[in-house]
This record gives structure tokens, C-alpha cells and sequence, in this order.
């Protein structure tokens, strides 16, 4: 069975999921109700613990849908034939006929 590729949009879509969870856990978790100084103190501190790390966590995983951390491929070029290069210029007309024989026979002669 054949795998399709993932849409990136649906990993967006996951991420937020994920983000928006993380925001809620951390909130219920590192600052339980009546505690700390609101938004004087403590509570500024959390703030930025609440926004910077689901969004870090956001971006990895958008780093990692998105394909930025996999090698990109590298384009070869393939090495040309010369004798399917000169068959294409004579039928394409661009050479005479003794032209194609004679650049022909030089070619095999040093092939050989």
C-alpha cells in the first residue's frame, strides 16, 4: 500500500492543536487559582513562558512538516552520449550525410 504525503496545512492545523493545549496545561498547571501576584510579579514572568514556548514548539514542528530539516536533492546531469547526440543532429538535419559518417567513424576509431 502506497503512503501519500501529508498536507502541510494539516500539520499546521495540528501544531495550533497542540500549541493551544500546551498554553491551557501550563496555565492550570504553573498557576493554580488565587496564586501569585497577578499582573504585577509572578504573573508577567508566565506570560512570556505561556507564548514563548508553545510557539518554539510550533515552529518545530512546522520546521519538520514543512521539509526544512531534510536534505534537498541534488540535481545530476547525465553524462551524454555522443554517438545519440550526433544520431539527433542528423536527424534533425543539422549535419549532411558524409558529415555524419566521417564525425561517425572518428568517434568509433577512438572508442576503441
Amino acid at each position: 500500500m502506497a503512503t501519500r504525503p501529508t498536507s502541510p496545512l494539516v500539520w499546521l492545523g495540528l501544531a495550533l492543536v497542540v500549541a493551544v493545549g500546551l498554553m491551557a496545561l501550563f496555565a492550570a498547571l504553573f498557576v493554580p487559582y488565587g496564586s501569585g501576584y497577578g499582573m504585577m510579579g509572578v504573573g508577567m514572568g508566565w506570560g512570556a513562558v505561556f507564548i514563548i514556548i508553545p510557539a518554539l514548539f510550533l515552529i518545530l514542528i512546522l520546521w519538520v512538516a514543512l521539509g526544512a530539516s531534510s536534505p534537498t536533492p541534488t540535481y545530476v546531469a547525465p553524462v551524454p552520449n555522443v554517438l545519440e547526440n550526433l544520431n539527433a543532429r542528423y536527424a534533425r538535419g543539422e549535419i549532411s550525410r558524409d558529415e555524419y559518417l566521417r564525425i561517425r567513424t572518428d568517434l568509433e576509431a577512438v572508442g576503441r
